[in-house]
C-alpha cells in the first residue's frame, strides 16, 4: 500500500495567552453587544430617572457608561483568562499539523509545567476536510474551526514544510469557507496580561 505524502506541515506552540487571544477574538461580537445593551439599559434608566430625581438619574447615566464601556469588557476578558488558567493549567502545548490530500493529522503534546520543555504526547486526531466548519485568518494565526466555538490554532510562523498561503489555497480548494480577518488589530501579549 502506498504511503500518503505530507503536503504541508506546521508546528505551533501554544500557552494560555495565545488561547486567550483566540477567545477574545471569538467573543468580540458578544462583548460589544453586551456592552451596548448594558449601557443602553442604564442610560435609558438614567434619563427616565432624571425626571424624578436628578442625582439618581445622573448616577445611573454615569454607571451605565462606565460599566458598559470600561468595566464589562474588562471583566469579560479577565473571566476568559481565569477560565483558561483553570482549564489548561500551567502547561505549554505543541500542536503539529500535517496536511495530506484528504485530511489533516493533528498531534498534540504538552509539558508537565510552564517552565519545562519536555513535551509528551497527549492526543492525535485525523480530521477530514469535510469535518472543518470554516477557516479564519487573523494576523499571524489561522483558526481551523471544527464547529462554531471550537478551533485549532495554527501559527503562521510554525510552517516547517510549505507556506501558510499554500495551506489556505488547499483548504479553499476543498470547499471550506475562508474568512480573512488579517487586517483587524491583534492585541499584544502585554495587553492580554492586563
Amino acid at each position: 500500500m502506498e504511503e500518503k505524502k505530507v503536503l504541508f506541515k506546521n508546528t505551533s506552540k501554544m500557552d494560555d495567552e495565545e488561547i486567550s487571544l483566540f477567545q477574545n477574538f471569538a467573543l468580540k461580537k458578544k462583548t460589544i453587544i453586551s456592552s451596548v445593551v448594558f449601557s443602553l439599559v442604564f442610560v435609558g434608566g438614567g434619563v427616565g430617572m432624571c425626571f424624578v430625581d436628578l442625582t439618581m438619574g445622573i448616577t445611573l447615566l454615569v454607571c451605565g457608561l462606565v460599566g458598559g464601556c470600561v468595566l464589562l469588557p474588562y471583566l469579560m476578558k479577565e473571566m476568559v483568562k481565569k477560565q483558561n488558567k483553570i482549564t489548561l493549567g500551567d502547561k505549554k502545548y505543541l500542536n503539529t499539523f500535517e496536511f495530506y490530500e484528504d485530511y489533516v493529522f493533528v498531534t498534540s503534546e504538552a509539558t508537565p509545567n510552564k517552565e519545562s520543555n519536555e513535551y509528551k504526547p497527549m492526543a492525535t486526531q485525523n480530521l477530514s476536510y469535510n469535518e472543518i466548519y470554516q477557516v479564519v485568518s487573523y494576523k499571524e494565526f489561522l483558526f481551523i474551526y471544527l464547529n462554531k466555538a471550537q478551533s485549532f490554532i495554527v501559527n503562521f510562523r510554525g510552517m516547517t514544510k510549505g507556506t501558510i498561503g499554500e495551506v489556505i489555497e488547499l483548504l479553499k480548494s476543498k470547499g471550506i469557507k475562508f474568512i480573512d480577518k488579517s487586517n483587524e488589530p491583534v492585541p499584544s501579549k502585554n495587553e492580554l496580561k492586563k
